[in-house]
């Protein structure tokens, strides 16, 4: 649908000036699905840096409506997964949240790279 494919492309979050997430979505199999890399932005040494770099396939991607949602596997296999929601407001603006990352999970906005 028209809806999926305003999700499709290449989403950046930045901090810092870095990109501290970038989520890649696509619909080569159908459904949307797609990776995300989370970046831990390091500001030792006086410049902010890419200190450590994860990357996820996003598992149980799903979307309703206007909101995205997906769950990552945490490092430690005995813990449970992550689970995010993203919102579209505009076309070219989402806002990623993890819902069960701790009360003080910050909501990331993240811009559509051209």
């Amino acid at each position: 649908s028209d809806q999926d494919s305003a999700w499709v492309g290449v989403w950046q979050a930045r901090l810092d000036g870095q990109p501290s997430a970038v989520l890649t979505l696509a619909k080569d199999n159908g459904a949307l699905e797609g990776t995300i890399v989370l970046n831990g932005i390091s500001r030792d040494g006086g410049q902010p840096h890419i200190a450590v770099r994860e990357a996820h396939v996003l598992m149980h991607p799903r979307l309703e409506g206007q909101m995205f949602s997906f769950q990552l596997k945490r490092r430690s296999p005995s813990s449970p997964p992550m689970n995010f929601a993203a919102d579209m407001n505009d076309q070219a603006k989402i806002k990623l949240h993890c819902m069960n990352c701790g009360d003080d999970a910050p909501v990331v906005e993240m811009t559509k790279e051209d």
